[in-house]
């Protein structure tokens, strides 16, 4: 078994501008979960679409760092890939606001 992945979730934007996050390790989420997370910090070297947001639209920020490198991944809502949805879906239901 790998070592837990720590990452760091943050949704900002909306309506209401309500910014939320978490803090968690990939040892609390699920097998699939754990994967996608790897696996984004595992891809080449890319930076996301920079397309900027809509207004009233939401931007998603995950930071990830297995202790040896760390990866900061930020995405317009309707630019997050098909196969990382799920996971954001998770995180955004874990979080908490944020002042």
């Amino acid at each position: 078994m790998s070592a837990p992945v720590h990452v760091r979730f943050q949704r900002s934007g909306g309506l209401a501008g309500i910014r939320i996050a978490v803090d968690t390790d990939t040892d609390e989420l699920t097998p699939a979960q754990g994967e996608t997370i790897r696996s984004l910090l595992a891809a080449p070297d890319s930076t996301p679409p920079s397309t900027p947001g809509a207004p009233d639209r939401f931007t998603y920020e995950l930071l990830i760092d297995d202790g040896r490198q760390q990866r900061l991944l930020r995405w317009p809502e309707s630019a997050v890939p098909d196969d990382v949805r799920p996971l954001i879906a998770e995180l955004t239901t874990r979080s908490r606001p944020i002042p």
